[in-house]
């Protein structure tokens, strides 16, 4: 497995990680194929475009085996699911906020997880030189035993996340504080 930048050539690897990881229940495959596919391909096309420093995935084989998404922020909140990079984006944020994270499912998923998490914390305290990561869950089994792993705490307040337009889901934030200290590049 190696680390790669990712840019739009990837775009339909992504959906197809997308829709494997989210969009598999009777309740939202029948959205997936009818407007959400369309509506995340321009999402991941705009963070492919416009923030591609902040875009890297998992490649073995020349296969995409997972990727991740950060911007920056000033504020621990969420931030809709499907958003224009440049309306969240703030140059000086302290916080990078992973926008996007998939997986592909089989035996390594826990795996390709962890290592997408190491990255994400060397690109967002050395690269992106912020103090925080911070990252929504609603519902990411896999993404939260990686986060527990990874010594993520967790903010006791609830929030609602907006995870498709027009709807809201409960989420709890997780964050880690930067200690370069004990990070290898």
């Amino acid at each position: 497995m190696r680390l790669a930048s990712l840019n739009p050539n990837y775009i339909n690897e992504l959906l197809k990680l997308e829709e494997q990881m989210y969009w598999q229940s009777p309740k939202w495959k029948d959205l997936w194929q009818k407007e959400a596919k369309a509506k995340f391909r321009a999402f991941i096309k705009d963070y492919l475009t416009n923030l591609p420093q902040g875009c890297f995935g998992l490649i073995e084989n020349k296969e995409l085996l997972g990727a991740m998404f950060l911007t920056k922020t000033s504020k621990l909140k969420p931030i809709p699911y499907l958003h224009k990079v440049s309306r969240y984006f703030e140059k000086e944020g302290e916080i990078a906020y992973v926008s996007f994270f998939v997986v592909k499912k089989g035996k390594r998923e826990f795996e390709i997880a962890q290592k997408l998490y190491d990255q994400a914390e060397k690109v967002a305290f050395f690269k992106l030189k912020c103090k925080t990561i911070a990252v929504v869950i609603y519902s990411s089994p896999l993404e939260l035993k990686t986060l527990q792993a990874h010594n993520y705490k967790k903010l006791e307040k609830q929030f609602k996340w907006e995870i498709y337009p027009g709807k809201k889901v409960p989420c709890n934030i997780y964050y880690k504080e930067g200690n370069q200290s004990s990070l290898r590049i």
